[in-house]
């Protein structure tokens, strides 16, 4: 991925919320009939040497097919996103841009073929997304239900061997502008655009 040096995240917290608030990311692969790419939940575990990426796809779907725990994958956990008018700018000239947050994560993929293995994950899951959307702890499942759906998904795990962040927030532009432009995308009614708004307070300068 092209980062400029200040579009460049390496703070671990900052990358760390933009995954655990994303809910869902694309899992790419290169393979001999070109390249596999699946949007899908994930989720990571941090690590001082990396961490690590829990998943699972639909057995239907062939992408799991040619991960054979060699290969490197690439997971993109895409955070919020904004178009910047070159208006909204207090200095001129200035064209029209686009501000977002993204992370990149690399490694190669472990299949996880295990009954045991998947129902946990799956409780994991559940658990991490229903507690974040409700205002109380998730409901048990349906064992039934569960159990029949489980013979339906492949589990995996990635290693995650290297993480690229970008972070690009206007840090190139004058701190008025930043602010200016921060100030119309808290009033654009737009809930991305806020959260653009957001991280270009907390990480706008260069």
């Amino acid at each position: 991925m092209y980062i400029p040096p200040y579009f460049k995240m390496d703070d671990p917290e900052a990358i760390q919320r933009v995954v655990r608030e994303n809910g869902l990311a694309m899992l790419v692969t290169a393979s001999s009939e070109g390249l596999k790419a699946t949007h899908l939940p994930l989720l990571y575990t941090p690590s001082p040497d990396g961490g690590e990426i829990a998943g699972h796809m639909a057995r239907a779907n062939d992408h799991w097919r040619v991960l054979d725990g060699e290969a490197e994958s690439l997971a993109i956990f895409q955070g919020p996103d904004a178009y910047i008018s070159p208006e909204w700018y207090e200095t001129a000239p200035a064209v029209p841009t686009w501000n977002f947050a993204v992370v990149h994560m690399r490694g190669p993929i472990e299949l996880i073929d295990d009954r045991e293995w998947l129902s946990s994950h799956v409780d994991d899951m559940v658990h991490f997304h229903e507690s974040r959307t409700l205002d109380h702890p998730p409901a048990a499942p349906d064992s039934d239900l569960k159990a029949s759906l489980l013979g339906g998904i492949m589990g995996f795990r990635m290693t995650v061997q290297s993480i690229e962040a970008k972070f690009k927030l206007n840090q190139n532009r004058s701190e008025g502008d930043r602010l200016a432009v921060a100030d119309q995308l808290d009033t654009s009614g737009s809930q991305t655009a806020v959260e653009v708004a957001a991280l270009m307070r907390e990480h706008g300068e260069g």
